[in-house]
């Protein structure tokens, strides 16, 4: 089962309840690693980097407990740098409702996603954790690199393995891309998951609100 690496403060209970039911109904697993943990010593740097390794992606989940403890901030800073240092996807998630009292800056990120607690963005995040699922791409590549060793050593076998890939490809469920921003303050550039006309930079704090076209 993939796994997906979640950098978070547990007391962060609002969030990670709401990210939880997301993941709920897929096949990917919600790797939760407390920054309480980290600081209570029962788990390690090295534990921490080697579970960010074996995950497909990380997701930093920011809420007013993250924000509150310096030492909780700069363990999330940290874990996303080794997770940006290993070419991982890097979601950043935080409530709109708590964007206003939020300043922790994440450096290294490709998505950014400021939600509401409504059952159409559940479904949104739903759709980006499933994306991460490789339960029915390892099927199928297990079934057609089979077929090419039934048709044959060498040609057959290569070819087999190939379709195996392009159906494996295909079979996966794709991420919500949102919409690209290169911040006009610190040209950090990013994609953006948001259902309001304001948001906040999350690399360099500065607030963004975005204009109707005119006519």
């Amino acid at each position: 089962m993939s796994q997906i690496f979640i950098s978070h403060s547990a007391k962060d209970t609002k969030p990670l309840e709401f990210l939880n039911r997301a993941f709920a109904t897929t096949n990917v697993q919600a790797k939760h690693e407390e920054i309480e943990a980290i600081v209570s010593g029962t788990r390690s740097a090295l534990q921490i980097r080697t579970d960010i390794n074996a995950s497909r992606a990380i997701m930093v989940v920011l809420g007013p407990h993250a924000q509150a403890l310096k030492h909780t901030r700069d363990w999330i800073v940290w874990e996303s740098g080794n997770a940006s240092g290993l070419g991982k996807d890097i979601w950043v998630l935080e409530a709109f409702e708590d964007s206003c009292n939020l300043s922790i800056v994440i450096p290294h990120l490709r998505h950014y996603v400021s939600f509401d607690y409504t059952d159409p963005w559940l479904i949104y995040l739903r759709n980006i954790v499933a994306s991460y699922d490789d339960s029915q791409a390892i099927k199928t590549l297990a079934v057609t690199t089979g077929l090419g060793a039934l048709i044959g050593e060498g040609p057959g076998a290569l070819i087999g393995g190939g379709i195996g890939l392009l159906l494996a490809a295909n079979s996966q469920p794709k991420a919500p891309t949102g919409f690209p921003l290169t911040c006009p303050k610190c040209q950090s550039i990013y994609n953006i998951h948001i259902s309001t006309a304001a948001m906040r930079c999350p690399v360099c704090n500065t607030a963004i609100r975005f204009e109707a076209p005119t006519q």
